[in-house]
């Protein structure tokens, strides 16, 4: 018997088929940098299997996006390095207040009397 649910990896490969065209019609420049976008995305392949509940592309749009936050964090950690080598007051960081997820507020929410 045959799979009966596509692999993580073939679902990647029809998503980079269906923006092929899409691809295709950019300028050079931007097409570039998408083929890098896709590429941080296939990096995620694997966590992508256990995410069964969301729409491949929800998926492949938020590994670029880790791995670009991850490199904007990267870029930050070192640029406040360079200033405190230079003695120079780095630039505040942003500050990202820590929330409850959803799911926890609405636990909590259906606890209560």
């Amino acid at each position: 018997m045959g799979r009966t649910i596509r692999s993580a990896t073939q679902t990647w490969i029809e998503e980079e088929k269906a923006l092929s065209r899409f691809t295709r019609a950019l300028r050079k420049d931007d097409q570039q940098l998408l083929q890098e976008l896709t590429n941080l995305s296939r990096l995620h392949i694997a966590e992508a299997s256990y995410a069964s509940n969301l729409y491949p592309m929800d998926i492949y749009l938020i590994s670029m996006l880790l791995e670009t936050y991850k490199k904007l964090r990267r870029t930050e950690n070192k640029v406040a390095q360079l200033c405190k080598l230079q003695g120079i007051e780095p630039p505040p960081e942003s500050e990202i207040p820590d929330l409850p997820s959803l799911t926890e507020l609405i636990e909590h929410l259906d606890e209560e009397p």
